[in-house]
């Protein structure tokens, strides 16, 4: 069972409404109507259908079309003259919420909106889409009728759902009038743009923290290895870009030779790749280097400074790159050799280190003296810190 979600426009009412259509669904199913969203809740078998019209909508047509009126002539008359008149309200739809409401058959809820011509009503049709919708059922929202501007608030509506509720959106319909052929309505399902929306905010999180963990389900569900992409955001995030940039690559690898992607996935791909090139650095050093850059771009100075660090180790050691011993002895002989430099100098790899140990514990060894007051002008600083990594990680 499901909640429809629908909006109801504006016409005349006594001249006949929408126009009658015979909408053909992709299953084969045909229902003939003047409104698609009865048409949609019968197909779809809504527990609940909630209208959403404003002052003027059509809603006498609405009730001619769904039902029965007998016994209710005065209820009907006088809320077709408030249509006439633009001046429907809430206690009129509840009177025929009423109505509608006596057989068992659905729920119907009217819900009186403003026209969303400013801001603040804007919203307000918002709360009235979103407000108490129940948390087990599956909502369908229906874009077909209305005024122009007023499915999109409702496409709006289930991005804000998605983000804050545990609500699942099952389906968005439209019924395309326009597309009308040997007199059948095709029913078009929307639902890509759901799909397309979680991409977006992946990708998003991603710009904002370099975390491929974001795509992890959108490739799971596309039978590509999303879970490699998460184990490589992970092991990038403990500093292990050596194994990070192994797992990156194997999962791209195999994201190119999979099946083939949805529309939404061939969208994106080449973005993510182009923001994963840090991995084809020829040797750890420059890999790391690339990587620091990355972190830089984004403003994660701290990333930016260990990654940076590691890259000076790397492209100083002499044995294994990934042996303990090795890295600490090019470490002291970098250290060692810094003393032998201006602090500011960006290739001055003690002032890096030191740097990226206040910026990891966030204070600086007052023992330090020179070092010590010029990391803190640095980081007193967001231009100059920027500046100064940049300088160092472009001579790495």
């Amino acid at each position: 069972m499901s909640t429809l979600i629908t909006f109801l426009g504006r016409g005349q009412a006594r001249d006949g409404g929408y126009r009658k259509a015979r909408y053909q669904f992709a299953d084969g199913q045909e229902r003939e109507t003047s409104y698609f969203g009865l048409a949609l809740a019968d197909v779809a078998n809504a527990a609940t259908v909630r209208i959403l019209g404003t002052s003027g909508s059509m809603w006498d047509a609405l009730i001619l079309e769904q039902g029965d009126t007998q016994g209710e002539d005065d209820l009907w008359e006088e809320l077709a003259s408030a249509v006439a008149a633009d001046r429907v309200d809430q206690p009129l739809l509840d009177a025929v919420e009423r109505m509608l409401n006596r057989n068992d058959r659905r729920k119907f809820q009217l819900r009186l909106i403003p026209y969303g011509l400013k801001d603040d009503e804007q919203i307000a049709i918002l709360l009235a889409i979103t407000k108490d919708l129940p948390v087990d059922q599956g909502i369908i929202l229906d874009v077909t009728h209305a005024l122009r501007h007023l499915p999109m608030l409702g496409l709006l509506s289930v991005f804000y759902l998605r983000a804050v509720t545990r609500i699942h959106i099952d389906a968005i319909y439209y019924g395309a009038l326009e597309q009308t052929r040997n007199e059948r309505t095709p029913v078009l399902r929307l639902d890509g743009l759901l799909k397309l929306y979680e991409w977006i905010r992946a990708l998003e999180n991603f710009n904002k923290d370099g975390d491929y963990g974001a795509f992890q389900s959108l490739f799971n569900d596309e039978k590509l290895p999303g879970d490699l992409l998460a184990q490589a955001a992970f092991l990038e995030r403990i500093a292990n870009a050596s194994l990070g940039s192994q797992k990156l690559t194997t999962a791209m690898q195999k994201i190119d030779a999979g099946s083939a992607m949805s529309a939404a996935g061939k969208l994106f791909l080449p973005l993510l790749k182009q923001r994963t090139e840090w991995r084809k650095g020829k040797d750890r050093g420059q890999r790391e280097r690339r990587l620091a850059l990355d972190y830089l771009n984004r403003a994660d100075y701290l990333r930016a400074a260990q990654f940076g660090y590691e890259s000076f180790i790397s492209a100083e050691t002499r044995g294994d790159l990934n042996e303990h011993e090795s890295r600490k002895e090019a470490d002291s002989y970098l250290s060692e050799k810094g003393k032998e430099l201006p602090i500011e100098l960006p290739e001055n790899f003690s002032t890096l280190k030191n740097l990226r140990n206040a910026l990891a514990h966030g204070v600086m060894d007052s023992n330090q003296g020179r070092t010590a007051a010029f990391i803190k002008e640095l980081t007193s600083d967001e231009a100059r810190l920027r500046g100064w990594l940049k300088k160092t990680l472009d001579r790495t």
